[in-house]
C-alpha cells in the first residue's frame, strides 16, 4: 500500500496536515514564543497545502494560538500509511530544532504528540537522537565555514599589504 517517501506536507490526508500543524505549533509554543525562524519553518511545511475553506478555519485557529501563545490540545490519530507517519514523525522532530535551539519542553511535546501517533517510546528516542547528530554536523559546518570566510579574509588582506 505504500506510495512511497512523502515529500511535502500536501501528500498527507487533511486529518493529518492538520494533526501535524497543531503537533508542531504545540512543540513551538513550548516555549511560549515562536521566533523568525520558527515561523520560517512553519510557513515552509505548510505552503501551498491550505486552500479550502476548513484550511483556512485551521490557519485562523493556529494564528490565534501563535498570538495568544495557547498552546494547542493534540488528539490521538490513527495514521494508515507508514509513510505519512515517518513523514510526521520527521517534521515533528526538525520542529524541536527549527531555531536552532533544543529545549527541554519542546522534546516532552515531541514525545507527547509521538505518543499521540502511536509510536514508541524507543522509536521516537532513535529519531530524537538522529535529528540531534544532524543538528550537530550543522552547527560543526556552519563553524568551519566561518573559519573559511576567515582565512578567505585573511588571505584577501595580506594581499592588500603587499600592494
Amino acid at each position: 500500500m505504500a506510495k512511497g517517501k512523502i515529500r511535502y506536507m500536501k501528500e498527507l490526508l487533511p486529518s493529518e496536515q492538520t494533526w501535524l500543524i497543531r503537533a508542531v505549533v504545540r512543540i513551538m509554543l513550548s516555549d511560549n514564543v515562536i521566533d523568525k525562524k520558527e515561523m520560517v519553518f512553519l510557513k515552509r511545511i505548510s505552503k501551498v497545502v491550505f486552500h479550502d475553506k476548513e484550511s483556512d478555519d485551521t490557519l485562523d485557529e493556529i494564528g490565534r494560538m501563535i498570538r495568544g501563545k495557547q498552546v494547542p490540545e493534540l488528539k490521538p490519530l490513527k495514521v494508515e500509511d507508514p509513510e505519512h507517519i515517518i513523514y510526521m514523525l520527521n517534521i515533528l522532530v526538525s520542529s524541536i530544532f527549527a531555531n536552532d535551539q533544543k529545549i527541554d519542553e519542546e522534546v516532552k511535546n515531541y514525545f507527547l504528540a509521538g505518543l499521540k501517533l502511536g509510536m514508541t517510546y524507543d522509536i521516537l528516542t532513535l529519531k530524537l537522537a538522529y535529528q540531534k547528530e544532524r543538528f550537530r554536523i550543522k552547527m560543526l559546518q556552519r563553524e568551519i565555514d566561518e573559519d573559511i570566510r576567515q582565512l578567505a579574509d585573511q588571505w584577501k588582506e595580506g594581499r592588500k599589504n603587499k600592494e
